[in-house]
């Protein structure tokens, strides 16, 4: 194969990927608005790093690779700059159901709706506020007149509920589904 044949194929796999990596970056970044910037960043490294794919091997594991390494690095910035993201834990689920089956992330964002729909509607908005929304915690403590510590704590307990809740949605006999 020459090298213009190579590049066709590349672009090829790039192109027919797309999806399946914007989905593995968003399951690692729940609520995260940046999903796209990562997925071109990794575009980037992987045309950059093409003469070291292999045609024949998997693509979709090399790009996945790239791809969690940029997310690991917008993670360390995000918490650097005073963003609290899902722990990793949370975070590890969702990606090790992308990389396995993509479908086994419909399910497994299925039952974090449905864990999500179990909390408290103060504990919800909570969660809406610092994985979805620009607010700091300091800035929605203060809009409750309520110390960043407190909320804090409740962040912890909150998280290791949905866990509890996570690993019971996705038990194999259990097929999750959000009430609406």
């Amino acid at each position: 194969m020459n090298a213009s044949e190579g590049d066709e194929e590349f672009v090829r796999l790039l192109t027919v990927h797309q999806g399946p990596i914007l989905a593995y970056v968003r399951s690692l970044m729940p609520g995260f608005t940046g999903a796209s910037d990562i997925l071109q960043l990794t575009n980037i490294t992987l045309w950059k790093k093409k003469d070291k794919f292999e045609l024949g091997t998997n693509f979709k594991a090399w790009a996945f690779a790239i791809a969690r390494n940029h997310v690991l690095d917008q993670r360390k910035r995000l918490k650097r700059n005073g963003w609290l993201v899902f722990s990793e834990d949370i975070a590890e689920l969702f990606a090790a159901d992308a990389e396995d089956d993509p479908g086994e992330m419909d399910r497994a964002y299925r039952a974090l709706e449905v864990c999500l729909g179990k909390l408290r509607e103060h504990d919800r908005e909570l969660v809406q506020k610092r994985y979805c929304e620009s607010t700091t915690l300091e800035e929605y403590a203060a809009t409750l007149n309520r110390s960043a510590g407190t909320l804090k704590a409740r962040l912890f307990k909150i998280r290791a509920g949905l866990r509890r809740c996570l690993d019971k949605q996705l038990e194999p006999d259990q097929v999750p589904r959000p009430s609406h």
